[in-house]
């Protein structure tokens, strides 16, 4: 049975394909359909939905069903990472986050919520300890993200185990650029009892959406739509949880995060904007502020149409504008020019 998508999803891929109105005329266009959604992480729930597609993507899927047998043996691949890495670690306890957690909680099938990596939260005072036992079990960590990585307190440790990707992280990001209280996120963790082994979990709900937020903002919001449905389905199954992780958004102050990501939902999905969620929203920021982050800080919807990601220099305005306040930014800057000349040095 495939999940409950948003009414214009396929509408709404299709015209970052291709910019004319669904569905796809010729078989050229199907094609150009397709490419779209697979780099939007979203071939797999098109192929659930092969029956109630019109025929010129019916007839594109049929030209790419080899793809599924590729995707699965990556998924079974990816999935038999976490109870081995529970055993790795011999009872250590870890959240599992992003698509770790999604691919059972939210979606049918795990092999619906395509992922690159296996993301996990470990507690700041564990992650020696941690990457120790991962690294005595074959791991080898890498520094994908420079010089800053090689620092103590930077947020995650990268791992690669025979060609998937585990990433450790004690904070979310880097502490500066929010006030997040981990030991309160830590005493909320929801256990997870699906076979995948001792000490694992993952977040609780209102801790889930405000992180997932925050994720998309992390990342500037040049993100796969994929991670837009996560972010509809966990309203699904949680339809009461927007005001208290709105309220978990004021308390790290990651609010312009939370703000920008709903209201990219928002215009994504309009349906997901009821009166009630849109209050919720709109009333974490001030009128000019609103005004602000929707002119000149979100990225506009045709830039997921775009097979380039923004620069470097969108990005950081980006990402600058989306912490809170003056004191979170100019942290972030100082830290970050720590890190650098630490990482450097080491």
């Amino acid at each position: 049975m495939p999940p409950d998508l948003p009414a214009g999803l396929w509408p709404l891929v299709h015209r970052a394909a291709a910019e004319t109105d669904w569905p796809p005329a010729s078989p050229a266009a199907a094609d150009a359909f397709l490419g779209q959604a697979t780099r939007h992480g979203l071939l797999p729930l098109l192929f659930e939905a092969e029956g109630t597609l019109p025929p010129a993507v019916t007839e594109a899927l049929a030209r790419h069903r080899a793809w599924l047998r590729v995707h699965a043996q990556r998924m079974a691949r990816l999935r038999e990472t976490i109870p081995r890495l529970a055993a790795a670690l011999g009872g250590e306890p870890f959240v599992l986050l992003k698509g770790a957690d999604y691919m059972n909680r939210l979606y049918p099938r795990p092999d619906l919520r395509p992922m690159e990596d296996v993301d996990i939260l470990v507690p700041r005072s564990r992650i020696d300890a941690v990457c120790a036992r991962l690294q005595a079990a074959g791991l080898r960590q890498g520094f994908p993200a420079g010089a800053v990585s090689r620092v103590a307190s930077y947020h995650e440790r990268v791992f690669d185990w025979d060609g998937t990707i585990v990433e450790v992280h004690h904070s979310f990001i880097q502490r500066p650029r929010h006030r997040i209280d981990y030991d309160a996120v830590w005493s909320r963790r929801v256990p997870v009892e699906s076979g995948a082994g001792a000490g694992v979990a993952r977040l609780g709900d209102a801790d889930a959406l405000a992180y997932h937020a925050l994720a998309l903002g992390i990342d500037a919001f040049a993100v796969p739509l994929i991670r837009y449905v996560d972010l509809w389905l966990m309203l699904r199954r949680a339809p009461d949880v927007l005001p208290a992780a709105a309220e978990r958004a004021r308390q790290w102050q990651s609010v312009h995060a939370f703000y920008g990501a709903f209201r990219q939902a928002f215009r994504f999905f309009p349906e997901l904007a009821t009166p009630d969620r849109a209050s919720v929203v709109e009333g974490l920021l001030r009128r000019p502020a609103r005004i602000f982050v929707d002119r000149w800080v979100l990225p506009r919807p045709r830039e997921h149409g775009r097979e380039k990601a923004p620069g470097r220099g969108l990005r950081l305005w980006r990402k600058f504008w989306l912490m809170d306040n003056l004191r979170r930014r100019a942290g972030f800057a100082l830290h970050h020019v720590y890190a650098m000349a630490a990482g450097r040095w080491s």
